[in-house]
């Protein structure tokens, strides 16, 4: 169901292209919750919903300039949802598939020592990328995945916006799977992006 906003949508679209953080808040406060119902409807994941919601409203920041002819922003934004739900859907599929394909094909008497250096195989690779990572994203992703900060907490000890630390960390996971991608072959990338990502 549509939500009715006390703005004018273009002026507050206005704003948010020369960068206000209050017109984004604005624009978040009215539609979050219909892009969320939306994720929510087709993943069945309160976890994924969240995630494609910060997505969603990270690519509206990162794009924002961009927006100022959009019409119909909540219909906008609920097409880009189901979009990037589809996808996230086939990726998560593909993911568990592979997953189950790899572990089925290893040899059974495979041993507890060699699945640990596996992994820390992986987790060298996966290092490498991160210490490519310009200085703001790297640091953003080690708080994030290795200390276990939130966005907020993150967007605090950094002195940055939330948004800026929602916009890094897209961009971070991005160059670490292309990174990877390379090194490895499908089911195994499909393992290491399950393990370290999700």
């Amino acid at each position: 169901m549509s939500v009715r906003l006390p703005f004018e949508e273009k002026d507050v679209l206005k704003k948010l292209a020369q960068g206000n953080e209050s017109a984004f808040k604005v624009i978040y406060d009215g539609y979050w919750r219909s892009i969320y119902r939306t994720a929510k409807r087709y993943t069945k994941s309160v976890v994924v919903a969240e995630d494609i919601v910060q997505e969603i409203f990270a690519t509206l920041w990162s794009n924002r300039v961009k927006f100022t002819e959009v019409v119909h922003l909540e219909y906008y934004l609920i097409t880009m949802t189901k979009n990037l739900t589809y996808k996230t859907i086939r990726k998560i599929a593909f993911e568990e598939a592979a997953k189950n394909s790899f572990t089925a094909q290893k040899p059974s008497t495979e041993s507890e020592v060699e699945d640990h250096l596996l992994d820390q195989q992986y987790e060298q690779i996966v290092q490498q990328a991160v210490r490519l990572l310009p200085s703001q994203q790297k640091q953003v992703f080690q708080l994030a995945k290795l200390e276990g900060l939130s966005h907020k907490d993150i967007a605090t000890h950094m002195n940055i916006s939330h948004l800026t630390v929602k916009a890094h960390m897209a961009k971070a996971l991005r160059f670490i799977r292309h990174y990877v991608q390379p090194h490895v072959d499908t089911y195994v990338l499909s393992v290491i992006l399950f393990r370290f990502f999700f």
